[in-house]
């Protein structure tokens, strides 16, 4: 059952809060908010579950926004993940909505969705980024109400504009997806990269897990892991004095003539070739 998580209820007279994520792990279970919530990845990925919909992908390149009082779930792809959430007070919204051009937006809060990013809002993310790194936290402190307005107005007219998307947008979902898998796999030769493992980390079964990587990538996953070990491995071989078992074990491989192999259909020649005199 979703708990009520208060983000803004007698928290600040801003109509706005926000708050970053930088962590490896980040997972909160069903919960709903007192307020409206944009969720805005930086690196990684974040997979998303609402009432209203199965669980989702939001990549770096895109945003999104989830109502007020709305049940959802949020867990980090694996590996290291970024992450900003704007909460916006639900009653500003419905005011600046009867007024101006956040009309549009207004009509659209009672229902979640995924929106791509625009250049204007990867400019005033840099532009928050630059302004905590260069100013003193007492100056960013005061710059940053502004920040959070302009990022809500951004992120109000692309809502507007683009409508909503999420169902359209499954083939860009599942190619960031398979982005982070493939940024996971070289980011973990070292352990177990079974195809149920690797599904396990992403909450996906097998067989979805193989059919999306097929498909985005022309390429079973378990071809892309080997390829990938053979080139991590080569770097190894080539680069430094590491013998060939250590390289093999630095690969995932517990046996170095399983790497030959692998050389041999991935290059063409074995792990001692790179080492010969040429």
């Amino acid at each position: 059952m979703a708990y009520l998580s208060p983000k803004l209820t007698g928290k600040s007279a801003d109509v706005f809060h926000l708050e970053t994520s930088d962590t490896s792990g980040y997972a909160v279970d069903w919960h709903a908010h007192d307020c409206h919530m944009l969720l805005l990845p930086r690196q990684g990925g974040l997979l998303l579950s609402t009432e209203s919909s199965k669980t989702a992908h939001v990549s770096r390149q895109s945003f999104c926004f989830v109502p007020a009082d709305f049940a959802h779930a949020t867990q980090a792809v694996p590996g290291r993940e970024q992450h900003m959430t704007l909460y916006v007070d639900p009653a500003y919204v419905k005011h600046q909505g009867q007024m101006h051009a956040l009309r549009s937006f207004a009509r659209q809060v009672d229902r979640t969705g995924i929106w791509q990013s625009s250049e204007a809002l990867d400019s005033i993310l840099r532009l928050h980024d630059q302004l905590q790194s260069c100013a003193s936290a007492e100056a960013f402190q005061r710059q940053l109400p502004h920040l959070n307005h302009l990022l809500f107005e951004e992120c109000a007219r692309v809502i507007a504009c683009q409508q909503a998307q999420p169902e359209a947008c499954e083939r860009q979902q599942q190619t960031a997806l398979v982005r982070d898998i493939q940024r996971y796999v070289r980011e973990n030769l070292e352990t177990d990269l079974s195809i149920e493992s690797i599904a396990h980390e992403f909450h996906l079964s097998r067989r979805h897990l193989t059919r999306i990587f097929k498909t985005v990538t022309d390429e079973t996953l378990l071809d892309f892991t080997n390829r990938t070990r053979v080139e991590t491995a080569a770097r190894l071989v080539s680069g430094t004095q590491l013998s060939i078992l250590d390289v093999s074990l630095a690969v995932g491989l517990d046996s170095p003539s399983y790497l030959a192999r692998l050389f041999k259909r991935h290059l063409g020649l074995t792990p001692s070739d790179l080492r010969k005199p040429r």
